[in-house]
């Protein structure tokens, strides 16, 4: 069996990459860290065929000149890699034809070969749309929050009534750009006080999450690295002295504790991974005063160095060097 070389596609900065490439180092695994903002101003894709297949290689010249055969690679993480960046010298609309041919060109190219991809780039896409991750983990049998997805201004009051409880909502994406690495970033979960029309009506700009307030006694953040579940309970409180709806509010509050996952809650996950086809995915569930747990949301490549620093022996980033090394299923 060939020694394992990781690719690890992310950007300059990011702590979790730092984290496992740095385990990985240590090892002795080969590990090539490649920025993608880098092609193709700085960086050349090649790939011909041969008598026998393909060589494809891939140099970046950045700092210095380095190189990696795109065949002879075992394991890709995709770890939030940066967008494509051109030569500035180009007008606008011959950057912009450049930074689609790249795309389709290391699309292309690096999903072509055998490689264990953490996760594939079009599976990770479609995990991401948060409509389809709600009705996805209620087929899986997991419970989730009543919901309501609308851009329409007078469906909320009616949502609003029918719940009987306070609502909440979100983005149906991050909101903000994500940190390099470290805790997670975004808007945080809204409990809007105030649902006059002059508030309604910004939905006209964007539609938005809406769902019900779950009384919870403490969320979960559950981390999947190749099978392998990784629970941490979240206690946090707001300046009430209660749970705050979301805890990425109050940085720094919260105390974290690796607990076990209900049987029942972790066969829902696992068909909701499987349904997606992910290797990797950071889960977020609230566990309401009753003990009900109920599904809000999966990145499925959502940061996860904060909580190694949380919990002590968690060892996220060992658990993903593993799976990546290919000394773990």
């Amino acid at each position: 069996m060939p020694d394992p070389i990781v690719l690890v596609l992310t950007q300059e900065f990011d702590v979790t990459a730092d984290c496992v490439v740095r385990i990985l180092n240590e090892r002795g695994v080969r590990v090539f860290r490649y920025d993608t903002s880098r092609f193709p101003r700085s960086s050349t894709l090649t790939t011909r065929s041969t008598g026998t297949g393909w060589h494809t290689t891939l140099v970046d010249s950045t700092y210095g000149r380095r190189s990696v055969r795109l065949e002879a690679v075992t394991s890709v993480w995709y770890r939030r890699p940066a967008p494509f960046t051109t030569d500035p010298a180009p007008q606008q609309a011959h950057r912009e034809c450049a930074v689609k041919e790249s795309a389709h060109a290391v699309g292309g190219i690096f999903t072509a070969f055998p490689a264990r991809w953490v996760n594939l780039p079009a599976v990770e896409l479609r995990a991401r749309y948060k409509p389809l991750q709600l009705k996805v983990a209620r087929e899986a049998g997991l419970r989730i929050p009543k919901t309501l997805i609308t851009n329409d201004p007078e469906e909320v009051p009616r949502f609003h009534r029918e719940c009987g409880t306070p609502i909440v909502y979100q983005t149906l994406d991050s909101g903000l750009p994500h940190g390099p690495g470290g805790r997670p970033r975004g808007l945080p979960t809204i409990v809007p006080h105030d649902l006059s029309p002059d508030v309604l009506s910004r939905l006209r700009y964007s539609p938005c999450v809406f769902q019900e307030l779950i009384d919870k006694a403490y969320e979960l953040r559950i981390t999947v690295i190749g099978g392998k579940f990784f629970t941490v309970r979240v206690d946090d409180t707001d300046d009430e002295g209660g749970p705050p709806a979301d805890s990425r509010g109050f940085p720094g509050t919260a105390r974290y504790t690796r607990v076990p996952l209900p049987d029942e809650t972790e066969k829902g996950l696992r068909r909701l991974m499987d349904s997606f086809g992910l290797a990797y995915g950071a889960i977020d569930i609230a566990v309401d005063r009753a003990g009900e747990h109920h599904f809000l949301k999966m990145d499925p490549a959502g940061q996860f160095a904060w909580l190694d620093d949380e919990v002590p022996g968690l060892d996220l980033a060992g658990a993903m060097a593993d799976y990546l090394s290919g000394t773990s299923d």
